[in-house]
């Protein structure tokens, strides 16, 4: 798991949770963890099981790390074992590169990690090397055979981009599983709304990438994720002041700064994780199309300030 500078974790925190005032029936708490601050709300009775969540979102974090420095420090087609839930992770992985054609890949960390992301110092590396680079990544060169997996070059990968989501959704089945109908997991913006509050669907705001103090949007949720990618969170300026993001383009190796911000409501944190990652690289048409097929409102903030709602984002606005 990509891990963040904790003096700038605050910076990252993509919605606010919106709840009635004097409201002592819920209890929220937060802790460091994933690389930002994640804040857990449950209902006060079920208090207890806040710190068994915040367990289990640590251990998740930490088998990921492990399985990250053990493929990543492997030679060529050294076999590394995995268990059942690696696997299922590198399986989704393949899935979101095949509907962003090949924009979205794992491997790219063998060209980010060249800029320094995602903890820095961040610098501009040589063209040799970003053009080495781009030569051997790719999903492909990642195989799996029954419970290992080798790469046949010595590329490096980072599932960052939805396994964060995916370990919301963990903590979230934690709660459900020990009876809690109704709570908030949130980890620095891969925020999952479980049931309601108090009758009512969860309020959450998206924060305005460039008014601390506004919002894009306001929606109401039940049982639905939210997340946010943007190009303000993760980035430093070259000398000659371009802009170089987080997200990378797995089929040019250069950087994605296509938008401010894109929003992604849908039925679980991995998929709303993946996707506002996804839709980050490719232009409003696809977008369009693509959110169309898979259900999932999608919120676009553009460069020049415009403000785009795609697959019944405003029906989440009341």
């Amino acid at each position: 798991m990509s891990k963040l500078p904790k003096s700038i974790i605050f910076c990252f925190i993509t919605f606010i949770l919106i709840s009635c005032s004097n409201d002592n029936k819920y209890i929220s708490k937060s802790f460091y963890a994933l690389g930002t601050i994640v804040n857990i709300t449950v209902p006060a009775k079920n208090e207890n099981l806040i710190e068994k969540t915040y367990k289990l979102i640590q251990n998740k974090e930490s088998e990921i790390k492990s399985f990250y420095e053990n493929i990543n420090s492997a030679k060529p087609f050294q076999k590394i074992k995995i268990n059942s839930e690696i696997k299922s992770l590198l399986k989704d992985s393949i899935y979101f590169s095949n509907i962003s054609n090949g924009k979205f890949d794992i491997t790219i960390y063998t060209i980010t990690s060249l800029y320094g992301f995602p903890e820095g110092p961040f610098k501009q590396p040589a063209y040799e090397k970003i053009r080495d680079a781009l030569t051997k990544i790719g999903i492909s060169h990642i195989h799996m055979e029954n419970e290992t997996i080798f790469k046949d070059n010595d590329i490096l990968i980072d599932m960052g981009a939805y396994a964060k989501g995916y370990i919301v959704d963990k903590a979230v089945e934690l709660l459900k599983n020990n009876g809690v109908k109704n709570a908030i997991v949130d980890a620095g913006g891969d925020l999952f709304a479980l049931g309601d509050k108090n009758g009512k669907k969860w309020k959450i705001a998206i924060k305005h990438p460039d008014k601390p103090d506004s919002f894009l949007s306001i929606v109401s949720i039940a049982n639905k994720a939210v997340v946010t990618s943007g190009n303000y969170e993760r980035f430093f300026i070259t000398k000659d002041g371009k802009r170089i993001i987080h997200i990378f383009d797995a089929t040019t190796g250069k950087t994605a700064n296509n938008y401010k911000s894109i929003s992604v409501i849908a039925d679980n944190t991995e998929i709303a994780d993946a996707l506002s990652t996804v839709y980050f690289l490719l232009p409003i048409e696809k977008i369009k199309k693509l959110c169309e097929k898979l259900n999932t409102p999608v919120l676009v903030y553009t460069l020049d300030n415009k403000l785009i709602k795609l697959c019944s984002w405003e029906s989440y606005e009341n």
